[in-house]
């Protein structure tokens, strides 16, 4: 990501946060924050079920975006899309690049709920499983061939899930969604993480939590099938059908 569109994510968050509205950064910046290199079609936060009216309310009040025409035939809100949509997206004026939020039930349902306290994220204290995207402590910085790494410190504050909590989001919707198409697209980016994350020591694996710890590591093995791994994975987190 150039330095524009790292100030303008993080503008996007200072909206958010002036209106009481928690947010915590998403999708493909936030995978180039943790230095995955990915490119970014869509600027994305997950906010709280009950804020998402608000949330679009305050992004609509940004100038350079725009509602989205027509949503039957808009690649991001299409139901033939790879991944399911986002609630809400506007659109970058002049540019093919979207702005979306996504709902904490369909994400990161795992955490506890995200309230008013992280707003602004600029507290003393955040919660363990959370960082600002400027934290050079666990954050990678950028270099050749990986993402843009954290941001720079003089940036409105944005909230990032730590490497181990990304990770294990997407163990978790690879087997809540095993044989759907998030549960498809779950598998990529746990090899990207183990890739460029987990491999280059920006990851620590002994805070992931049981079983998702010892499933991983298993599959890292590689001694079994991918459809058995997930299988097992999702009868050992009690996942019935009826819950998919």
């Amino acid at each position: 990501m150039s330095d524009l569109s790292e100030l303008f994510i993080a503008s996007i968050a200072q909206v958010l946060n002036r209106t009481k509205i928690p947010c915590i950064l998403w999708g493909h910046p936030l995978l180039n924050v943790h230095g995955v290199p990915s490119i970014v079609g869509s600027i994305d936060f997950v906010v709280p079920d009950d804020h998402l009216e608000a949330g679009a309310k305050a992004l609509a009040q940004i100038q350079s975006l725009k509602p989205c025409l027509d949503q039957e035939v808009c690649p991001t809100s299409s139901l033939m899309r790879p991944t399911p949509p986002p609630a809400f997206h506007l659109h970058i004026d002049a540019s093919e690049v979207t702005v979306a939020l996504y709902l904490q039930s369909k994400t990161l349902w795992f955490l506890p709920p995200l309230d008013s306290s992280l707003s602004p994220p600029w507290r003393l204290k955040l919660p363990q499983h959370l960082v600002l995207a400027s934290d050079q402590t666990v954050l990678p910085p950028q270099r050749p061939g990986r993402g843009s790494g954290f941001f720079k410190s003089d940036q409105p504050p944005v909230l990032v899930p730590q490497s181990h909590v990304l990770l294990e989001a997407f163990l978790r919707l690879r087997a809540r969604d095993l044989g759907e198409r998030m549960g498809s697209l779950a598998m990529p980016m746990i090899a990207y993480m183990w890739e460029y994350v987990d491999d280059d020591g920006f990851l620590d694996t002994s805070q992931i939590p049981e079983p998702l710890r010892s499933s991983y590591q298993e599959l890292k093995e590689g001694k079994k099938p991918v459809r058995q791994w997930s299988m097992e994975l999702k009868e050992a987190l009690e996942i019935s059908d009826e819950q998919q």
